[in-house]
């Protein structure tokens, strides 16, 4: 698989966390997508998310590194190196946890490789056994769904991790 070829769907935790910690498993992911070794997916609902939590004043107060002039350049340059899209016309219906659905919907327009997330709702769709779960087996049969660390231990020869 060339480098190029993955194709990342990253939920919000992932980009926060690797916001607070360049070095984490989700920072080192974030580095990856902006040194084009990856593709991130981006969509109009995701951008949303990601600003409205990045935004909140809880979490900035907690996290100093959140600062929003930094965090506003971040998301700037993450756009820029990703394909965006600006209207997804698929649904996925996921009663389970409804704000997960424009995920789903962007790893499905967007032909992703990967969804990587923190969420146990998200990672366990792939060998779920509700119906959620099957649609989405057969939405995005070949789909890996995992944590950052499962990504980046995955695939560390392909990423040429050291």
């Amino acid at each position: 698989m060339p480098l190029n070829s993955f194709r990342l769907v990253l939920d919000t935790n992932v980009l926060v966390r690797g916001f607070i910690n360049s070095g984490s498993d989700s920072g080192r992911i974030l580095q990856l997508c902006e040194q084009r070794r990856a593709v991130t997916l981006l969509s109009s609902a995701v951008l949303r998310e990601y600003r409205f939590i990045l935004a909140d004043t809880k979490l900035c107060a907690r996290y100093p590194q959140l600062e929003q002039p930094e965090i506003a350049v971040a998301i700037e340059r993450l756009i820029y190196v990703s394909d965006l899209y600006r209207r997804v016309g698929v649904r996925f219906d996921y009663p389970r946890d409804p704000k997960d659905s424009h995920l789903i919907e962007l790893a499905i327009a967007g032909a992703a490789t990967h969804l990587i997330s923190t969420d146990d709702d998200l990672v366990s769709l792939p060998n779920g056994r509700t119906e959620a779960a099957k649609r989405f087996r057969q939405r995005l049969p070949v789909i890996e769904v995992v944590s950052p660390y499962d990504f980046l231990r995955l695939h560390r020869e392909k990423l040429r991790l050291t």
